[in-house]
């Protein structure tokens, strides 16, 4: 790519959600609520025969289909190709959004826009938004792995239909999608009364590098399945937070699991060896690929004056220098573990290891 081509980077939104979810329906509020920004959309299908792109309702809206594939899969390719002949158009449009298929993983499809500096340096991913249904995603989660990682990779959830459902059962909905991932921002809408469109519109992934909520509650195994009558929710009998002592460290986790999904929260007021923590790190990416949906946090690493960001895409370990430590805070990691019947022993060991053995408390 010429870097004469662009001055500055192009806004990219990529829209989630499992089948049914209603992607395309926010896509066309998306669009008629910015009247005055010209989008390009990509629209992922999976059939050689596109449909979704017809059901696009803004006139003069360039809309580009890759068909006959997961454009988390085969049509990698393309998508690079796309995006290098879009910046030779770049006068004509403001911004990008992707639309991907019900099934596809979204942080293998982000992966380009936060790990190829030939990419990044044209394009900018400004939020990843993943629409869950209201009365199905209870099933989803349950039964497709695909739901989970939308989820979990996602800085916005929108339920939507939200209208559909008690009152009740949607701020339980809300609490549990927010303890599946803690880095999201949590909202809700329907067809009929609107959706958080303005909302939407003022967060973007640097709301979230580097702040990382590590919730305060107890260890949670939440089974609920809801055509159950009883609730099989358990908390206090395995009540903490854990804490430990490893010579000078206070090492605290936070645990949560639901349906095969394991949250696990990391707090540790000790710094690490950034060295030996990016090497085991990776091993363990590598290693528990198939298991791990996301990793993000910060950590107080060596003597480094600055937050480091940790966060995984697809399997590819990101490690950059963020914002300095506030003069009135008192430096602790925090890192948050997301993927499938996860357990925290085994990665409370390997990240004590990690520890910075000349430390010395302040």
């Amino acid at each position: 790519m010429d870097n004469n081509l662009t001055e500055k980077t192009i806004p990219v939104t990529i829209i989630s959600g499992f089948l049914g979810a209603g992607k395309t329906t926010l896509l066309n509020e998306f669009i008629a609520y910015r009247k005055e920004i010209r989008p390009f959309i990509i629209e992922n299908e999976l059939g050689e025969e596109g449909i979704d792109a017809g059901l696009i309702v803004a006139p003069d809206t360039d809309v580009f289909e890759l068909n006959n594939g997961c454009l988390c899969c085969s049509l990698k390719e393309d998508l690079f190709d796309l995006l290098g002949e879009l910046l030779k158009r770049k006068d004509e449009f403001d911004e990008l959004v992707i639309e991907t298929t019900g099934i596809a993983d979204p942080a293998t499809i982000a992966q380009p826009f936060m790990v190829y500096p030939e990419i990044e340096n044209y394009y900018t991913l400004e939020r990843v938004i993943c629409i869950v249904d209201a009365q199905e995603i209870d099933f989803q989660l349950e039964e497709t792995e695909e739901a989970r990682k939308q989820i979990v990779f996602a800085d916005i959830i929108l339920i939507n239909k939200a209208d559909t459902v008690r009152k009740e059962h949607l701020f339980e909905l809300e609490e549990l999608l927010r303890n599946i991932n803690p880095f999201a921002t949590i909202l809700s809408g329907d067809k009929e009364s609107g959706y958080p469109l303005e909302k939407i519109m003022t967060l973007t992934r640097d709301n979230f590098d580097g702040e990382v909520s590590i919730p305060d509650h107890p260890v949670q195994h939440y089974d609920h399945h809801p055509d159950d009558d009883h609730d099989h929710s358990h908390s206090g009998t395995h009540s903490h937070p854990h804490e430990q002592t490893h010579d000078q460290t206070h090492a605290a986790h936070n645990e949560f699991h639901h349906q095969g999904i394991s949250s696990l929260s990391f707090v540790f007021d000790r710094s690490f060896n950034l060295d030996m923590f990016g090497h085991r790190l990776l091993v363990f990416l590598n290693l528990q690929a198939k298991n791990i949906y996301r990793v993000k946090g910060f950590i107080w690493a060596n003597e480094e004056p600055q937050k480091v960001i940790v966060q995984s895409v697809a399997g590819a370990l990101l490690i950059s220098m963020g914002e300095k430590w506030p003069l009135e805070e008192i430096p602790k990691s925090r890192l948050v573990f997301i993927g499938k019947d996860l357990t925290s022993q085994g990665l409370e060991k390997m990240l004590t290891q990690c520890l910075d053995k000349d430390f010395v408390s302040p």
